[in-house]
C-alpha cells in the first residue's frame, strides 16, 4: 500500500510540473527559428489608432503619450481615463492625446476601459487598434512595424514587452526583469518560431476591427490578456510576433507593490486556466492544433514554483521521477540562459541568480495571496511603480 501511495504521489508531482517544462522546451526550440509571418493574404490598408487605458496615471501618462506621438508612422492616441481621481485626463490632453473619460464604478476592470477605447477609436475612423499601457515608453518603430504586420495579413500582433532599466541595480529587481523577459519575450518568440500563436502580454498588442468583430473583447478577469488570447486560439486566430519593436514599462516597486502585482498575475492566470481548459480542449478536438500549446501555457507554473516542485521530488525514492526531474532541470537551465542572452547585459542578469533562493522563498510566502487573487473580481487597482527616469 505504501508503494502504491508513493507511486501515485510521484505521478501527481510529475503531472503538476509537466505543463511548464513541456512549454519551456517547445519555446527553447522555437527560438532557433525565425518567427513566422502571414502568408497568402493581399496587402490591405490599415488605419491604426493607439488605445491607452489609464487609471490614476497622472505622473506617467504624459511621457507615454509623448513617446507614442514621436513614433514613426503616426497614429491618433486615445487615452481612456477610467474612474480617475487625479489629473490623468488633463495631463493626457496636454500631451496631445484624445481623451475619452469613463466614469462608472460598476465597470472596474481594464477590459471595460479597453472596450470603451476601441469603440472611440473605431468611431474616429480606425480599423485597427494598438494597446499600450499608461506607464510605457515605446520604440520609434512600434506604430510603423505594427501597421506593416497588420497590412501583411495578421489579424493580431504582439511586440516585445520588457521592464524598463530603472532601478535594476538590486539583484532581486534584475532577477524579476529576467523572469519577465523569459515569460514575455523568450516564450513568445519561441511560439512564433514554431508557428503557434505568440500570445498577448497586455501591453503592445494590436487587433483589427475584423478580429474584434469575430472575437469580441468581452473578457473581464484580472488576466484579461491571457483570457482573451485563449478565446482567439479557440476561434482559430493567430497572434503574430513583432521582434524588432518594443514597449518598456516600469516595474512595480520592490516589496508590497510587487507582491500584489505578481499575485494578481498568477492568481488571474490560475482562474483563466480553470475556465478555459474545457473550451481549448474542444477547440483541439475540432482541429485547432495550436490550442494544445495554449493549454500548456495557461497551466504552466512560474519557473520558481516549478523548481520547488523538482526539489520536492528528491524526497521520493522513485528512480524514474529523479530522471524526469533531471531532464526538467536541464530545460530550466537552457531557458534561463536563453532569456539572459536576449537581454543587453546577460552577465549581470546571470549574476543576479545569486538572489534566486530568496526570490523562491518570497514566492512561497505570497502563495495565499495568489490563491485569494484567483477568486477575486477584476477590479483595477493601480500598482505603485518605480519612478520613471527623467
Amino acid at each position: 500500500m505504501e508503494r502504491v501511495f508513493i507511486t501515485a504521489l510521484a505521478v501527481t508531482m510529475a503531472l503538476f510540473v509537466m505543463p511548464l517544462f513541456f512549454d519551456l522546451a517547445l519555446c527553447i526550440a522555437g527560438n532557433l527559428f525565425v518567427a513566422r509571418r502571414p502568408k497568402g493574404v493581399a496587402k490591405r490598408t490599415i488605419r491604426l489608432a493607439v488605445v491607452v487605458p489609464a487609471h490614476d496615471e497622472e505622473t506617467m501618462i504624459a511621457r507615454t503619450v509623448e513617446s507614442l506621438r514621436a513614433a514613426d508612422g503616426g497614429a491618433e492616441v486615445f487615452v481612456v481615463a477610467h474612474n480617475c481621481a487625479d489629473a490623468t485626463a488633463r495631463a493626457a490632453a496636454n500631451a496631445g492625446a484624445r481623451v475619452v473619460e469613463l466614469n462608472n464604478r460598476q465597470l472596474l476592470g481594464k477590459g471595460a476601459a479597453l472596450r470603451h477605447g476601441f469603440a472611440a477609436a473605431f468611431s474616429g475612423g480606425a480599423n485597427a487598434v494598438l494597446v499600450v499601457d499608461a506607464d510605457t515608453v515605446v520604440s520609434a518603430n512600434l506604430i510603423s512595424a505594427t501597421r506593416a504586420m497588420l497590412e501583411a495579413g495578421a489579424d493580431a500582433t504582439q511586440c516585445r514587452y520588457e521592464l524598463a532599466d530603472a532601478g535594476m541595480e538590486h539583484p532581486l529587481a534584475r532577477l524579476r526583469a529576467l523572469a519577465f523577459r523569459g515569460m514575455n519575450v523568450l516564450r513568445a518568440r519561441g511560439r512564433a518560431g514554431l508557428g503557434f500563436s505568440t500570445g498577448i502580454s497586455g501591453n503592445g498588442f494590436a487587433l483589427t476591427a475584423q478580429t474584434l468583430e469575430r472575437v469580441p473583447f468581452s473578457v473581464n478577469s484580472i488576466a484579461e490578456d491571457v483570457e482573451y488570447h485563449t478565446r482567439l486560439v479557440e476561434a482559430g486566430v493567430q497572434v503574430y510576433w513583432i521582434d524588432d519593436a518594443f514597449v518598456h514599462a516600469h516595474a512595480p516597486a520592490l516589496g508590497k507593490a510587487q507582491a500584489t502585482q505578481e499575485a494578481r498575475w498568477e492568481g488571474g492566470r490560475l482562474r483563466v486556466a480553470s475556465r478555459a481548459t474545457g473550451r481549448l480542449f474542444k477547440a483541439l478536438l475540432r482541429g485547432r492544433w495550436r490550442a494544445a500549446e495554449t493549454m500548456a501555457d495557461v497551466w504552466s507554473l512560474p519557473l520558481s514554483r516549478g523548481m520547488v516542485g523538482l526539489l520536492l521530488t528528491l524526497f521520493l525514492g522513485v528512480r524514474w521521477l529523479h530522471g524526469f526531474a533531471l531532464v526538467c532541470a536541464a530545460v530550466a537551465v537552457m531557458y534561463v540562459l536563453q532569456a539572459a542572452l536576449l537581454g543587453d547585459e546577460p552577465v549581470r542578469d546571470l549574476t543576479a541568480l545569486i538572489a534566486a533562493p530568496l526570490y523562491v522563498a518570497w514566492k512561497i510566502l505570497i502563495t495565499p495571496l495568489v490563491l485569494r487573487q484567483s477568486r477575486s473580481r477584476a477590479e483595477w487597482v493601480r500598482t505603485k511603480r518605480e519612478a520613471p527616469l527623467l
